[in-house]
C-alpha cells in the first residue's frame, strides 16, 4: 500500500505539481508528530498543509496576535485558580472542557472568586455562575464594548499600565463612547444596572481572567470578538500577570500545539511566517540546502504563499483550473488524524471527496472522510490506513 500510494503521488506531482497534493494533519497529533507533518510539507514543496484549527480557533490566532504577537492563551488553567474574578463568555467548559471547568470551580468555591458567564443559553456551565449574564447571539462586541463603557465612565482603567503598555488607547474610547447602557440593551438585551456590575467585578476586583472558546470564534465577525476580549483584558491591566490573561479553552486535545509548530497554511513552526527570510532559518535548522528547498516548490512565489484552508480543499479540486492560483487544482489528498464533518459545505465536500484522483485516509478507523467519499459514489483510487 505504502508503496502503491507513493508511487500515485508521484506521479500526481511530475504532472500537476507539488500544490496538486493536499497534506491535511491533525490537531490530535504531538507536537512532535506535527512538526514532522509540517516539515513533509514542506520537503513535499507545499504550503498546503492544514489542521482542525482553521475552523476552530483560527480566528483567536489570528485576534490575539494582532493584540500581543503570539496567537495563543497567555495563561494556563491552573492559574485559573488564583483568579479573582472569571469572565466566561462563548464556553460551557461544563460540557466541553470538564477537566478545565474544575479549575474554574476552585477560584470560585475556594477563592471565594466571582464566576460570571456571559452566554445566550443557561447553560451547566452558566448554572454555576455567580452572575449569569443573557445576551442576544452575535452580539459579542457590543457586550463587550458596553462593559467598557463602565470602566471608562467610573475610571476602573488601569492608567499606569494603559499608560506603560498600550497604543491607539484614544481611538478606543470614540469607538466605546458609542456603547452607552441604552443603546448596548437595546442591541443585547442585557440591563445596563447587570453591566455595571459586572464591570465593575472584572475591572476592581483582580486578578481577572476572560475565558473563551468557540462560542466567540466561530462568527463571521470572530477575529474582531476575540480583539475586544483582549482589549478588555489591557483596558483592566488583567495581562501578563497570574490569574489574569486570555484563557482561551481549544476545541481538541492538542490543537493549540499543533498550530505552534506550524501545521498551517500561513506560516512555518513557530509563527515564523512564509518569508524568505523564515525559509533561510528552517533550512539551517533542518540543516538542508536553502537552494534545494526552494527547487521542490512549483515556483518561488508559491514558496512565499499561504496554502488553501481546509475550509475550501474542494474549491481548488472542482473550480476551473484558471480559478486557482496553483499551477493545477488539487487531485490527491493525504488525510492523517482528521475528520470532515466539521467542515460547513457538505455538499461541494463530497463533490470534491468524489472528482479527486486519490484519497489516502490515515487513522484507527474510517472516519467521515471515507464514509463520505464512498456515500458520494468513489470506488477506487482510495486507501484507508
Amino acid at each position: 500500500a505504502i508503496d502503491e500510494i507513493g508511487d500515485k503521488l508521484m506521479a500526481v506531482r511530475e504532472k500537476s505539481g507539488a500544490d496538486a497534493v493536499y497534506w491535511m494533519g491533525s490537531a490530535k497529533m504531538t507536537n512532535e508528530a506535527s512538526y514532522w507533518f509540517r516539515k513533509m510539507g514542506a520537503y513535499w514543496g507545499t504550503n498546503n498543509t492544514d489542521h482542525q484549527a482553521r475552523i476552530c480557533h483560527s480566528t483567536t490566532v489570528t485576534g490575539v496576535a494582532n493584540t500581543w504577537g503570539y496567537g495563543a492563551m497567555t495563561n494556563n488553567l491552573n492559574d485559573m485558580r488564583v483568579a479573582k474574578t472569571l469572565l466566561s463568555i462563548g464556553s460551557n467548559a461544563a460540557e466541553a472542557h470538564p477537566v478545565g471547568m474544575q479549575h474554574m470551580l476552585e477560584s470560585k468555591e475556594l477563592n471565594k472568586g466571582n464566576f460570571i458567564v456571559f452566554d445566550p443559553r443557561l447553560t451547566r456551565t452558566a448554572a454555576h455562575a455567580t452572575e449569569y449574564v443573557r445576551f442576544r447571539p452575535g452580539t459579542d462586541i457590543p457586550v463587550l464594548h458596553g462593559m467598557m463603557w463602565h470602566i471608562l465612565k467610573n475610571g476602573w482603567e488601569d492608567k499606569e499600565f494603559i499608560r506603560q503598555r498600550v497604543y491607539g488607547f484614544e481611538d478606543l474610547k470614540k469607538e466605546v463612547e458609542k456603547w452607552n447602557p441604552q443603546e448596548v440593551e437595546r442591541v443585547t438585551g442585557v440591563p445596563g444596572a447587570q453591566m455595571e456590575r459586572v464591570a465593575k467585578m472584572f475591572a476592581t476586583e483582580k486578578p481577572a481572567t476572560i475565558i473563551w472558546c468557540m462560542g466567540q470564534t466561530q462568527h463571521s465577525v470572530g477575529t474582531a470578538n476575540v480583539r475586544a476580549s483582549c482589549i478588555a483584558l489591557l483596558m483592566t491591566g488583567n495581562i501578563g500577570k497570574q490569574g489574569t490573561g486570555a484563557n482561551i479553552l481549544r476545541g481538541h486535545d492538542n490543537v493549540q500545539g499543533a498550530t505552534d509548530v506550524g501545521l498551517d497554511i500561513v506560516t512555518l513552526p513557530f509563527y515564523y511566517g512564509l518569508t524568505e527570510a523564515a525559509w533561510h532559518h528552517w533550512a539551517r535548522v533542518w540543516e538542508t540546502d536553502y537552494d534545494w528547498l526552494a527547487s521542490r516548490f512549483d515556483d518561488k512565489k508559491m514558496m512565499n504563499t499561504p496554502g488553501i484552508p481546509l475550509t475550501r480543499w474542494f474549491d481548488a479540486v472542482l473550480l476551473p483550473k484558471d480559478q486557482v492560483a496553483q499551477k493545477d487544482n488539487v487531485r490527491a489528498m493525504f488525510v492523517q488524524g482528521h475528520a470532515s464533518n466539521s467542515i460547513t459545505r457538505i455538499p461541494e465536500s463530497m463533490k470534491g471527496l468524489k472528482a479527486r484522483e486519490l484519497l489516502v485516509v490515515a487513522d484507527p478507523h474510517p472516519t467521515t472522510w471515507a464514509s463520505l467519499a464512498v456515500k458520494a459514489g468513489r470506488t477506487d483510487g482510495m486507501y484507508l490506513l
